[in-house]
């Protein structure tokens, strides 16, 4: 009974998705479709091999070089079986086996021959259209359908797309519904998600296009930005938008990085994310031009970690932004005048949509050389 149900639910989805496709010339496929469905591991792999994992065009993705090179003769060290390596390393680690990835690049090559095999369909070669989301460049994000898509590359055939509107994409996206400061609390992220001046999703913290206009401009203009506690990384894709040349941001929890890197696939700042516990001095990360460090030291077990990653993190200026109802005197452990050669108050961030209070203070820090 169950499976009937199931496959009853799967063709009306289908149907309902015929109704709606629309085609994408098989000329336009490789350059206007980039991938969508980044995560912590795919992310890293993908800055490995192209340098940025914010655009992957269709003619990169490992799923299309696999069918190139290796249709008839499936291999796990190709391209695309290291890419399954370090996607289900972080989805599947316990499953993630040789056997498994083999597995699923037979399911691919059997997928690839049906579509091969309905090749005289054009566009109808594909069973089901693939789902896309337009972003603000004009590109499509491939949010369901890499193998059918990179079929369709390779085939020859134009592709059939269901566009998916940019809200409920992103919506989608920024909910982490497990954790406190991902959606749990009123379904909603905890930070608004602006692309320049436009909110496109709202967040329990609205104001961060406010504090990161009250960020002097020679702060990000030209400048590498660092932020400390990024969330979902709306912050980070602020400060490039704004100038900066880079932004890395660094969360405790890999849901929310994974968020804010899929999100960069919408975004396509230039911008990477990283998982790492603020508790310990951060290591790895080269020292950036201007650091943030928004609401986040009263979060950890302790601030030993977190003082020496600024302290050595910091090239120039900390923007750092205390909690609600919080003075300078409870950060005398970081906003010393041996560590920083100014602290200026900048003003008051909002405490959150629950309010219109703004007692969060935001100070602007020079580092000491």
């Amino acid at each position: 009974m169950r499976k009937r149900v199931k496959r009853l639910v799967r063709g009306l989805r289908t149907a309902l998705e015929n109704r709606t496709a629309t085609t994408i010339p098989h000329a336009q496929l490789g350059e206007l479709l980039v991938f969508g469905q980044q995560h912590v591991g795919t992310q890293g792999f993908f800055k490995s091999l192209l340098g940025q994992a914010h655009t992957v065009p269709l003619c990169r993705f490992p799923h299309y070089e696999f069918l190139v090179k290796h249709a008839d003769h499936v291999m796990d060290n190709s391209l695309y079986g290291r890419y399954l390596d370090a996607s289900w390393n972080y989805l599947y680690p316990d499953n993630n086996t040789s056997d498994r990835r083999l597995e699923r690049m037979n399911e691919f090559i059997r997928l690839y021959r049906d579509i091969e095999s309905r090749k005289h369909l054009g566009s109808r070669a594909i069973r089901v259209p693939a789902r896309v989301c337009r972003r603000p460049d004009g590109k499509l994000i491939l949010i369901h359908g890499n193998h059918r898509a990179s079929a369709a590359l390779k085939t020859g055939v134009d592709l059939r797309v269901v566009f998916v509107d940019r809200s409920e994409h992103l919506r989608k996206v920024a909910s982490v519904p497990a954790e406190f400061y991902g959606s749990a609390r009123l379904d909603m992220p905890y930070q608004s998600l602006f692309h320049k001046e436009t909110e496109l999703l709202r967040g329990r913290r609205p104001d961060v296009l406010q504090r990161i206009k009250s960020v002097r401009p020679d702060d990000l203009q030209g400048k590498t930005v660092l932020e400390l506690g990024c969330n979902i990384g709306s912050n980070c894709f602020l400060a490039t938008q704004f100038g900066a040349t880079h932004a890395t941001g660094v969360d405790y929890s890999p849901r929310l990085i994974s968020a804010a890197a899929r999100l960069n696939s919408f975004m396509a700042a230039p911008a990477f994310f990283c998982v790492y516990d603020l508790n310990v001095e951060l290591a790895d990360e080269q020292r950036a031009d201007t650091v943030f460090c928004f609401s986040v030291v009263n979060h950890l077990k302790n601030t030993d970690g977190i003082v020496q990653t600024i302290l050595k993190k910091t090239g120039s200026v900390l923007y750092f932004e205390g909690h609600a109802g919080t003075s300078r005197q409870d950060y005398d452990y970081l906003l010393r005048d041996e560590y920083f050669r100014t602290v200026e108050l900048v003003g008051f961030m909002r405490d959150g949509i629950h309010t219109h209070k703004t007692t969060r203070p935001l100070w602007r820090c020079e580092i000491r050389p």
